[in-house]
């Protein structure tokens, strides 16, 4: 059975609990195993300006669609400089961080396949 989670005007979603995530950040599960979901979630992610995410490495890929403020992205070695509407691929294994540079929070969503 599909679920549905409407955006309410706070920026929150029916059904969808926010969980602390990082220094101040927050994250949505918007679609998961709650809802049916066994191989695939969507999240969604808010980050304080300033703050980065853990630097860290999955066994899973995911992608990545910046909603709003700037990132610094790293993926491996590289990092590359990334605003709204941009998309990033991580792969399996790949050692991965989103940093919220400039005066906005940064805001995405995650699709991670398990």
């Amino acid at each position: 059975m599909g679920a549905v989670h409407r955006r309410r005007t706070d920026g929150s979603w029916d059904g969808v609990p926010p969980r602390s995530y990082g220094s101040g950040g927050r994250r949505h599960e918007l679609i998961g195993p709650g809802d049916g979901a066994h191989r695939y979630s969507v999240r969604y992610f808010e980050i304080p300006a300033g703050e980065t995410t853990t630097l860290e490495r999955h066994a899973h890929d995911h992608g990545v669609v910046l909603q709003r403020g700037r990132a610094r992205v790293t993926l491996g070695a590289e990092t590359h400089e990334l605003g709204p509407g941009d998309v990033v691929y991580v792969a399996p294994g790949e050692l991965h961080s989103f940093e919220a540079i400039g005066d906005e929070p940064l805001a995405f969503i995650c699709v991670r396949g398990d």
